[in-house]
């Protein structure tokens, strides 16, 4: 196999990627329209819509597309680690990747909050491990660069951002890399990014945002915003990773044994969520976001505790879809409160430093949340404190949850599908094997 052969096939499957990215996109767009145009003057639809849609969505993927549950970050993750190519195929096969496409954009279309990002992941992966079969030698050094350079291209895709697919690679997926690992996700990131710029041009997920930030007392509150945003973040985090643990028992119960039932009973609580919030909670709330961090628009006062819930509802489940993009709403909410707090702060400056905070404390991965809030803003300037935000979010999340969300989700899918080999430990599973 030489290199040029395998650099060719990254590049290829990271445009298929991307050519399905930008349909998929386009798709979440379209539903999430549809969600609100048949809600809009008729809220109450919103409590059929939802607890019928979750668990139709969840008795589909139960059904019919086993493995499909989740962002797809983790699965990825996991088969990072798989000994065995039959045990990746069995988490990043192209089945599971139409399900995820579909099943996700019912999701969307049902009003859930969920994000795109994890699985566009999951199906840049899958893309890649298919490529990886065509006429090429299957060894685990290659499962890995195929695995990477998809994580790489999917994150790309999701936030028309290749920087951030690249660092979020290396940082929160390799964890370890050499030189050809780290020129494979490059071509990866950038050929699909390259498809995505010939496609639908520059244009930053969120818009060009103006915000700045001077040097005054304003930055005492700086490291205020980034540890409660830290804090949030860690507790959402130890929740999905062992949400049997903090459930009753009976919820608990219900859960195991009718996720059908159950996840209908999450539709209610999420439409309940939904007309608290007068509808900002519903889907990635990308419009709530977007209008704090460009417009310094102030988000209502109970739209990130509100925005929450509903995450971690739409999440615990069982439906396919991502967390990123509803913790960075989460985070827009939790700095622009200090908005609220003291008179003369500016909105989109603590938009930016809430939502690296608080998404830092998610995923605990500073580098890759500096560098995706600041690309997908637009706004250089705004570095030095989105760094200090992400930095001290990291920190302060580790207090409350030891081990990064998606490795210890990751465990959990090896534990199932690899039991006989050993893997490093890892929080205790979450209910019924969701990841």
């Amino acid at each position: 196999m030489t290199a040029l052969k395998r650099n060719l096939l990254f590049v290829l499957a990271a445009i298929i990627t991307g050519l399905i990215s930008i349909l998929f996109g386009i798709g979440v767009v379209q539903a999430s329209a549809l969600f609100a145009h048949i809600t809009t003057g008729r809220e109450w639809l919103s409590f059929v819509l939802c607890p019928a849609g979750l668990a139709l969505i969840v008795l589909l993927t139960r059904r019919v597309f086993p493995g499909a549950q989740g962002s797809g970050i983790p699965q990825a993750m996991a088969g990072l680690s798989m000994q065995h190519h039959e045990n990746v195929d069995q988490v990043l096969s192209l089945r599971i990747a139409v399900g995820k496409f579909f099943l996700t954009l019912m999701g969307f279309a049902v009003g859930a909050s969920i994000g795109k990002e994890g699985p566009t992941v999951q199906i840049g992966c899958a893309v890649m491990n298919f490529c990886g079969r065509i006429g090429l030698e299957r060894t685990h050094a290659l499962q890995r660069l195929l695995i990477l350079a998809g994580g790489a291209a999917g994150i790309t895709c999701a936030f028309n951002a290749p920087l951030a697919g690249v660092i979020f690679a290396i940082e929160e997926m390799a964890r370890h890399f050499n030189d050809r690992q780290l020129r494979s996700i490059i071509f990866a990131a950038a050929a699909s990014g390259v498809t995505l710029l010939l496609v639908l041009g520059y244009h930053p997920y969120f818009g060009v945002s103006p915000a700045s930030l001077p040097l005054g007392p304003i930055w005492l509150l700086v490291p205020i915003c980034a540890v409660c945003g830290g804090f949030a973040g860690g507790l959402f985090a130890r929740i999905l990773i062992a949400p049997t643990r903090l459930m009753p028992r009976p919820i608990n119960q219900l859960a195991k044994s009718q996720p059908v039932a159950f996840a209908a009973l999450c539709g209610l609580g999420l439409a309940t969520l939904g007309w608290l919030s007068h509808g900002q909670i519903f889907g990635a709330s990308y419009g709530e976001a977007r209008a704090a961090l460009t417009l310094g628009k102030l988000p209502p006062l109970d739209f990130a505790p509100l925005k929450f819930l509903a995450t971690l509802l739409s999440y615990l489940s069982g439906i396919p879809g991502g967390i990123f993009a509803p913790s960075l709403a989460i985070g827009v909410g939790e700095g622009t409160f200090f908005s609220y707090l003291v008179p003369g702060v500016p909105v989109a400056a603590f938009a930016m430093i809430g939502m690296a905070g608080y998404f830092a404390g998610v995923v605990q991965a500073p580098l890759t949340a500096t560098v995706i809030v600041i690309e997908m803003t637009s706004n250089p300037a705004m570095t030095v404190p989105v760094t200090i935000a992400a930095i001290l979010g990291t920190m302060a999340s580790r207090l409350v949850c030891k081990e990064p969300v998606y490795h210890a989700m990751a465990q959990q899918f090896l534990r199932v599908i690899e039991p006989q080999t050993h893997h490093a430990p890892a929080v205790s599973p979450g209910r019924d094997g969701k990841i």
